[in-house]
């Protein structure tokens, strides 16, 4: 192989490995935009403010390497941020009668999927575990009954 084959080839090479860097850090801001439009669904001021954090967070790492550990970190950061807004987080709604914030919390948030087998379970709000907290600033206004698993 000549000089000058061996240098198309290193450049096809990188060529590639750059394509496929773009590529994934493309699919980790478009996972993230999703993650924040599921998580503040009718929530416009939360969704222009994630928007700007997640740009923002992207652009400051535009200069970054496109291989080797920190890309691959900032990789997994992403993933892990992911990860948060889908099932770290449930939005509350302010009842305007009684002043109080409604939540839902879904089967994504307790921990119970196969992937969340060393995540603790969340402990439901019930009025024992408001007694037990010392400050809770917390009021059980409904409780709805667990569903069975058959």
């Amino acid at each position: 192989m000549s000089c000058r084959q061996q240098v198309a080839s290193q450049i096809q090479h990188r060529m590639a490995s750059l394509s496929s860097s773009r590529s994934r850090v493309f699919s980790a801001y478009r996972r993230l935009f999703r993650a924040r439009t599921k998580l503040f669904v009718g929530d416009t001021q939360a969704l222009q403010e994630s928007k700007n954090a997640i740009r923002q967070q992207f652009l400051a790492n535009k200069a970054a390497p496109t291989s080797g550990e920190h890309f691959e970190g900032l990789l997994v950061m992403a993933e892990e941020a992911e990860d948060m807004l889908l099932h770290g987080f449930v939005q509350g709604k302010l009842n305007d009668k009684s002043q109080h914030y409604e939540v839902q919390i879904k089967q994504e948030h307790t921990g119970d999927g196969d992937d969340m087998a060393n995540i603790p379970q969340l402990e439901p709000v019930t009025e024992k575990t408001i007694e037990r907290m010392e400050n809770p600033g917390v009021e059980v206004t409904q409780t709805c009954k667990q569903s069975k698993k058959d």
